[in-house]
């Protein structure tokens, strides 16, 4: 009977080291924290993960506005470097006319200012008369003619497009404008001195 007894415990000690045997609660609860540091290291990496995307979000955005910003200003400043040159070329070429044309009133200008009618004599009024008359006429040819390459100039300063004539001044109102309007403002008054001068010229001959 004793020997019976003994081997049954043999055979239940075999029982509970066999690999099928149900996990004891310390194995359990190894097993759950394992588990849960799985858990906390996969969190932590997902988190890692989240921001590194949202990273490269940022400097996706951030090289699309780089990208978009240089092309912006790349074709700005590459329109106004052709315009600024087109504007400096077409500058000294007006400021070249503007010289000659300079020159040229202050050569008309002392040449009308040289003539002094209480020079004149009875003998040479008819003369003289003429050949002021000639110069007058003279000068008038050419202030119109200064007038009209101004103007022709300013025209083609105008056809250009330039973005800042809006914020000039005046508006489109440039030198040929007010070269025409000055030469309609003292036209008349060159009419009135032209009929005194020659009513002097007349009451002077009579006279004598």
């Amino acid at each position: 009977m004793a020997e019976l007894r003994s081997q049954r415990e043999d055979f239940l000690d075999l029982d509970d080291d066999t690999p099928g045997a149900a996990p004891t609660v310390e194995q359990i609860d190894d097993q759950v924290a394992q588990a849960q540091e799985r858990l906390v290291a996969l969190r932590r990496q997902a988190e890692q993960l989240e921001r590194e995307k949202q990273k490269l979000e940022e400097l996706g955005r951030k090289q699309e506005q780089f990208d978009s910003g240089r092309a912006e200003m790349v074709d700005k400043f590459t329109s106004s470097l052709v315009h600024i040159q087109r504007e400096t070329d077409q500058t000294l070429k007006r400021l070249e006319i503007l010289k000659n044309v300079q020159e040229s009133f202050s050569s008309y200008l002392q040449e009308l200012e040289a003539i002094n009618p209480k020079d004149w004599t009875a003998e040479n009024l008819s003369k003289e008369l003429a050949r002021a008359t000639g110069a007058v006429e003279d000068a008038r040819s050419v202030y119109v003619k200064a007038q009209a390459q101004v103007a022709a100039d300013e025209e083609a300063g105008n056809t250009a497009g330039s973005p800042y004539a809006d914020d000039l001044p005046g508006g489109d109102r440039g030198f040929g404008y007010w070269l025409m309007a000055g030469f309609a403002f003292t036209l008349p008054l060159c009419a009135l001195g032209l009929i005194g001068l020659l009513l002097w010229f007349i009451q002077l001959g009579s006279s004598n």
